[in-house]
């Protein structure tokens, strides 16, 4: 399909004149959260609050291989500390236009995590344990994520039925016989094409 004016202006105006119908829509999302840190690498630092920064993630490689046989010291500025993984930053967006969002997830235990605050203001927001940390350092030519996981363990099937319960989970869920089977046939139809699905 081409990516033309007309077939832009066409999808602009069809999401438009189904805009009225997102109120009544809902999405149920999980599992995940994180907190995500953007972060500069110093290079040199002039005084308390000027700084170059390392500019391209060839520099910081170059910096940390000088290093070796040695030690070094890295220091890290915050730019934004803002919500991350994938289920906070979907179910975030689906929020803010308008659609009905029940959130699951590694928020923060046994408090919300601050950063979530703001998602929480506009869905539903449950959490089951804490979060992890992303340290984002951000380069002119691209970032370095560096995950901080051990915290996602927390998410298994006792914390979600007792810190948010089996009942609603199932109620919020589809039910079972309309999941697509992993060991045979999948007998669903297609909701696009109107067939029985041939995914095996």
């Amino acid at each position: 399909m081409q990516n033309t004016p007309e077939f832009r202006a066409s999808v602009a105006s069809r999401l438009a004149a189904a805009a009225a119908q997102v109120p009544s829509l809902t999405a149920f999302v999980g599992l995940d959260g994180f907190v995500d840190e953007i972060l500069h690498v110093v290079d040199k630092r002039y005084d308390a609050v000027r700084f170059d920064r390392i500019p391209t993630i060839a520099a910081y490689a170059q910096r940390l291989a000088a290093a070796a046989g040695r030690s070094t010291n890295v220091e890290l500025v915050n730019v934004l500390t803002k919500l991350g993984g994938n289920g906070p930053i979907m179910a975030n967006a689906l929020a803010s236009l308008g659609i009905g969002v029940t959130y699951v997830g590694s928020l923060g235990w046994p408090a919300l995590h601050p950063v979530f605050e703001p998602f929480a203001a506009r869905a539903e927001v449950h959490t089951i344990c804490e979060p992890g940390f992303t340290d984002a350092l951000e380069f002119e030519d691209g970032k370095l994520m560096v995950g901080k996981h051990y915290t996602l363990k927390q998410i298994h099937w006792d914390n979600l039925c007792q810190r948010y319960g089996k009942e609603k989970f199932a109620a919020s869920s589809p039910p079972p016989a309309s999941w697509p089977s992993s060991t045979g046939p999948c007998s669903r139809t297609c909701r696009r094409s109107g067939r029985a699905c041939t995914r095996s």
